[in-house]
């Protein structure tokens, strides 16, 4: 339900915000029938554990009801790009308001939509949505693109001091012909563009071969396959990270349910160097996830929570 009766409003002021202006989501406040439930968020990567397809399917809709005003009774504080601090009231009955915290001032008429309607992920750019990833999105997405497959396997320090030198110095120099001799007919801009692709599939390939070295129980999954799964993972990164206008959080759907155990905990720790300037929540229901993030946690990369919703 949305915030209030529809009304006639003034033309809206949206806030500064530049392309791609990221709102983080400091809290989550829940009012439940009994109890009020309490999310805090970890600027970067939150795990929260215990969550069946139920819950994670309630989550998300509270997250995106929060911010967009279709939920009452969700409340969530936030942080915009500017380092304001906002809560974002929305009482079970009666008109949300939006106030900025340090000013201590009413903020509401800057996030109000002409039907009346508080919506904290609408910009001139247009309504963001929050971009959330499963497991069948991997699947889909994993594209085996032979030239960033080729160009992983590739030394990287190489590869990228050669891109350098033939990007600065033109397709007639002996840069370029450095670049031709590792990377063959790849145009260099082209890599350019995929260059963090490229390196995450490099680093997975760099894990395999230790995992490989050191022990017999390795991944049954071949380089190729490993590659175009850290592909996907950073394609959909990438794509929620260039979108224009305010930049929500990214909901990770139990995205790893259908691969080998053996291969996940080798995603999982390159997942906080991949979220790059993304909030992102992954939401699970497997222990082994969990337990990853306990220990992550203790370095503050991450943090993990395992609310009451996860029960329902």
């Amino acid at each position: 339900m949305a915030d209030g009766p529809q009304q006639t409003c003034s033309p809206r002021t949206y806030p500064s915000r530049g392309t791609g202006a990221a709102l983080l989501v400091d809290r989550l406040i829940i009012e439940g029938d009994e109890a009020v439930e309490s999310v805090d968020l970890h600027p970067r990567l939150t795990v929260i554990g215990g969550m069946p397809p139920a819950a994670r399917v309630a989550f998300a809709q509270l997250l995106a009801g929060a911010l967009h005003g279709t939920e009452r009774g969700v409340h969530a504080e936030l942080t915009d790009d500017s380092g304001r601090r906002l809560v974002v009231l929305r009482p079970g009955a009666g008109t949300g308001r939006v106030v900025d915290v340090d000013a201590g001032a009413d903020v509401t008429a800057q996030y109000r939509s002409f039907d009346g309607s508080i919506d904290m992920l609408a910009s001139s750019y247009g309504r963001s949505e929050i971009t959330r990833i499963s497991a069948d999105d991997l699947t889909t997405s994993a594209s085996r693109d032979d030239a960033v497959r080729t160009l992983s396997a590739v030394d990287q320090v190489a590869l990228w001091d050669a891109a350098d030198g033939a990007l600065n110095k033109g397709p007639n120099s002996k840069a370029h012909a450095r670049w031709r001799d590792l990377a063959g007919d790849i145009d260099v801009q082209w890599a350019a563009e995929r260059r963090t692709e490229i390196q995450a599939a490099s680093r997975l390939r760099q894990h395999i071969a230790a995992l490989r070295s050191l022990s017999s129980s390795v991944p049954d999954l071949s380089d190729d396959d490993a590659v175009a799964l850290a592909q996907a993972i950073v394609s959909q990164l990438t794509n929620a990270s260039h979108e224009q206008g305010t930049r929500p959080p990214v909901v990770l759907d139990e995205p790893f349910i259908d691969l080998d155990p053996a291969v996940v905990p080798l995603l999982l720790e390159l997942l906080p160097g991949l979220v790059g300037n993304l909030q992102v929540m992954l939401l699970t229901n497997d222990d082994a996830i969990a337990s990853w993030a306990r220990l992550e946690a203790l370095a503050g990369e991450l943090s993990l929570v395992e609310p009451a919703l996860a029960n329902d």
